[in-house]
């Protein structure tokens, strides 16, 4: 499951309903993953406080990781000179550039933007005079930022520009994602499945996102919240009625144990 919009709401608060609706899942013998464009370190509390024991999907499915810091199940690294073809590009577009590595989020300028990434995440980023200069080999995935407009404007262009050569998405309203080459959500959740043994066609995924989309595709059974983007819920199998945010995630887990109670 997604982390941000999906286990929880506006104020990153996992709410009582969906806190159950987990642990009845759990009980059930059912593994819970969480999956998201955050780094590792920025889900860990999360994962606390559910008290798993699996692995986290991270940077959008370029890395899965045991928590809190352990081993490396899986990553996927972008292509080095398109990490410094987008850095110097987004410098001279006037944005913030951030990169995703798996010790951390680097920035080499503070901005509003780069603040407000800061604002929603518990790790400090890392701070160094030219990302340029960081192992290009190491990034996961590289961030533009900017006023939500000009990056829904940026956004079909880079898709285009890079198409094939790397994974372009337009997430939150400020932030556009550069993955590497055919990797989503879907290539961490592949990933984990593997590992344990499991068929596609056995995973239930949840999410409200754009960047949940593949995910969704890939898993037998692929739920959207009821705010989820327009191309999550065409992706979906089904999408939860109209239910708060805080409480959506509860919703769907509901409708998946009623179904399956009923084919039982």
């Amino acid at each position: 499951m997604d982390i941000d919009d999906t286990l929880v709401g506006p104020d990153r608060i996992i709410s009582a309903a969906n806190r159950r609706a987990i642990a009845d899942l759990r009980e059930r013998g059912v593994l819970i993953v969480l999956a998201s464009g955050r780094s590792h370190a920025n889900m860990l509390p999360f994962h606390a406080e559910l008290r798993l024991d699996t692995p986290l999907i991270s940077a959008n499915g370029a890395l899965v990781r045991e928590a809190p810091r352990g081993p490396v199940w899986a990553q996927h690294g972008m292509p080095a000179p398109l990490v410094t073809e987008l850095i110097e590009e987004g410098r001279r577009r006037g944005l913030s550039v951030l990169l995703y590595a798996l010790d951390g989020v680097y920035v080499d300028r503070r901005t509003s933007f780069t603040e407000y990434d800061q604002s929603r995440n518990d790790d400090a980023q890392i701070r160094v005079p030219d990302l340029c200069a960081v192992p290009a080999d190491g990034v996961h995935k590289v961030l533009w930022m900017a006023e939500p407009e000009a990056i829904a404007s940026l956004t079909p262009e880079q898709t285009k520009r890079y198409h094939s050569r790397l994974t372009v998405t337009h997430t939150d309203p400020p932030y556009l994602e550069f993955m590497p080459p055919d990797v989503t959500k879907a290539t961490g959740l592949a990933d984990v499945a593997r590992h344990y043994g499991i068929d596609a066609r056995d995973v239930v995924a949840f999410g409200d996102g754009n960047n949940d989309v593949g995910m969704l595709q890939w898993a037998g059974l692929g739920i959207a919240m009821n705010h989820a983007k327009p191309a999550l819920k065409a992706a979906a199998d089904f999408t939860v009625p109209k239910t708060p945010v805080s409480a959506s995630l509860a919703k769907g887990i509901e409708w998946v144990i009623e179904g399956a109670t009923v084919q039982s």
